[in-house]
């Protein structure tokens, strides 16, 4: 035999065994699926059996009293009105000092900042909030027991026209307390801008980075000081709009205005935005702004500030925050959207419109105006914590040290100081 013959049987021989191991193993494998497919077949047959049977009268019973019963309780709250009504509420209890009243405060104020302390919203959806929707927002305890009143009906994809009365939409903080992470507001928030707008306007999603609102009527109508006509106030009338981008999932941006030229012309322009990606968020403002005629030294007042707040959460509970605003207001003896002087134009520190606000007309140490044509800037600082309790409940606390330009505030007893020092906390529980 020669040699390429015997290599070959011997390479035959090594493979045989490998080939009946793979036969073996393969027979077993057909035997597992049979056996696996006989298993499915028998669960198979269970199921058809209970499958089949009917089900008992008493349960079919059962399901048709539950069917009606909740049929019924639909049918009661259509009629009743309650079917798409939600309620909202937030209480704070709050603790306030400030060096300048030296009076110490419970739940008398929003914290240091000026504002109710409760609120109870109403809330009616209908069709799953795309048909008519009403807001009724009560404020017990603050400036007006109504703080929103609206109406709103969908006219399109994304769109909403609405009308009635509701707060201001300037910035980067909000009125209620469990919105705001610090006790007070910022100072651009208490000074520059409007409070609130009654009238017809409309929401839309332009895209899904751009969201536009705007409404026309009147701007701060209750609290109006314009021209005295047949011994009643004029109403401003004008327009508020506000631009909203996302810029990420992580950023935002934020363009607002209001606008009037009626009994009132005042024009108010801000932007701000915020950042917040793990531990950090960020958040500023700038606003400027002028009123014809409301400055103290006569002609138009004009302010222009800014605020930033940076948060840093120590752990998912406990967030330390810092916040800094600076609005300067010297032209013309001083002068802002909410301290101005159109009632009264010798009005100075001390005997109205400015007094403790560390605003109006520069003053000396004496308490004296130093130069009626310049007004006084204003800084703040406010340091705080805020610690999230449960989901619902939230505890501040803040320290703020207000500093005037000039010796615009004073101490317990009356003397004249360049700054305030406030101390508040307060424990806001919302639902």
């Amino acid at each position: 035999m020669s040699l390429q013959k015997k290599l070959l049987v011997v390479a035959l021989a090594s493979v045989m065994p490998m080939a009946s191991v793979y036969a073996q193993s393969a027979a077993d494998l057909q035997k597992d699926i049979a056996a696996l497919k006989a298993q499915l077949q028998a669960l198979q047959q269970k199921v058809d059996a209970l499958t089949s049977q009917p089900v008992p009268p008493a349960l079919t019973q059962q399901i048709t009293r539950m069917e009606q019963k909740q049929e019924l309780a639909e049918d009661v709250l259509e009629k009743s009105g309650l079917k798409g009504m939600k309620f909202k509420g937030v209480i704070e209890a709050a603790y306030a000092y400030d060096s300048t009243s030296g009076a110490h405060t419970v739940a008398a104020r929003d914290g240091v900042g000026a504002g109710s302390n409760a609120m109870l919203e109403l809330t009616k959806e209908t069709e799953d909030g795309d048909g008519v929707n009403w807001t009724l927002r009560l404020t017990p305890g603050g400036p007006s027991l109504v703080q929103e009143a609206t109406v709103s009906v969908g006219v399109a994809p994304g769109m909403r026209i609405f009308g009635g009365l509701m707060p201001d939409f300037q910035g980067y903080e909000a009125y209620f307390a469990h919105q705001n992470l610090l006790v007070s507001h910022h100072a651009l928030y208490d000074f520059a801008g409007p409070t609130s707008y009654s009238g017809l306007g409309m929401t839309q999603q332009l895209n899904k980075e751009l969201a536009v609102k705007w409404i026309v009527g009147n701007i701060d109508g209750s609290t109006d000081t314009g021209t005295a006509v047949g011994g009643a106030l004029k109403p401003s009338v004008g327009l508020a709009y506000r631009f909203d981008w996302t810029l990420s999932e992580y950023s935002t941006l934020g363009f607002s205005g209001a606008h009037a030229a009626s009994t009132r012309s005042f024009d108010v322009v801000a932007v701000d935005g915020g950042f917040s990606r793990g531990d950090w968020q960020f958040n500023g403002q700038v606003t400027v702004g002028q009123l014809k005629g409301g400055a103290y030294a006569g002609g138009d007042a004009n302010w222009s500030g800014l605020s930033g707040l940076v948060g840093y959460k120590l752990t998912p509970r406990l967030q330390l925050l810092a916040r800094a605003d600076y609005l300067e207001n010297r032209k013309n003896g001083g002068g802002t959207y909410v301290y101005n002087y159109l009632n009264n134009p010798l009005d100075a520190l001390g005997t109205g419109a400015t007094a403790g606000t560390g605003l109006g007309p520069e003053l000396d140490s004496a308490g004296v105006i130093v130069d009626p044509t310049v007004g006084a800037n204003l800084t703040r600082l406010s340091l705080g914590t805020n610690y999230l309790l449960n989901a619902t409940t939230q505890w501040k606390t803040e320290v703020r040290v207000d500093q005037s330009s000039g010796y615009n505030f004073t101490d317990e007893g009356g003397a004249p100081k360049r700054e305030k020092t406030s101390i508040g906390t307060s424990l806001v529980v919302s639902f």
